[in-house]
């Protein structure tokens, strides 16, 4: 992507061409998805197009950071008027298990396109997972507050946690060459992680 220079029209363009972009993406995939096809629906030429993003791959970039702040903003909403640190992290985990499979469902990879993919979306995956880090820790940290949970290092609790809800979205697609979840898939990614929920939490709450 090259640097633009922010003034209204600029801003408005980039963000057409990203609305575009995603909604072509989330009806054919990636793959079967051209820089041509998308100008085409903008109504702009290809250069036009490429005067924005060098290729594909880094409006693929800007479309899922695009998710990535929608999801953001979203959760934030959500839990804006809660009080309560288990309720939370249940509407985190709800709405992070959304933003998943909307992703997966957006690009359409297949496994090996998705490691293909790696060396340019890594600051990208590195940067949301920082801000989740910061999510679920000021989660633990109003636990702690009113003395719902016990812990020492609630960002290395709050790593962890992240950590294992990888590991389990990552269960349902290690037999899959491509990249989706549908109802079942993502049936059973619930169920895991209420599971998962059910266990963490209840080993850092405070005995009665």
């Amino acid at each position: 992507m090259v640097t633009i220079t922010h003034n209204g029209e600029n801003i408005l363009r980039l963000n057409r061409i990203l609305s575009a972009a995603q909604k072509r993406f989330g009806l054919y995939g990636v793959e079967k998805t051209t820089m041509r096809e998308i100008a085409e629906d903008l109504n702009i030429s290809k250069g036009a197009l490429y005067y924005y993003f060098s290729d594909k791959e880094h409006l693929l970039k800007a479309v899922i950071e695009k998710e990535q702040d929608e999801f953001m903003v979203l959760f934030q909403n959500k839990i804006e008027m809660m009080n309560d640190p288990e309720e939370m992290l249940l509407e985190y985990i709800k709405t992070r298990s959304e933003h998943f499979r909307s992703l997966l469902n957006l690009s359409r990879f297949r496994m090996n396109d998705f490691w293909a993919l790696k060396p340019i979306m890594e600051t990208t995956w590195h940067s949301f997972h920082a801000k989740e880090v910061q999510i679920i820790e000021s989660i633990f940290q109003l636990g702690i507050k009113k003395q719902v949970f016990k812990m020492e290092s609630p960002k290395e609790v709050a790593e962890l946690f992240l950590e294992i809800l990888k590991g389990l979205r990552h269960s349902e697609l290690h037999h899959k060459e491509l990249l989706l979840l549908d109802e079942r898939d993502y049936a059973s990614l619930l169920h895991k992680t209420h599971l998962l929920l059910n266990i963490f939490v209840g080993g850092l709450k405070y005995s009665n």
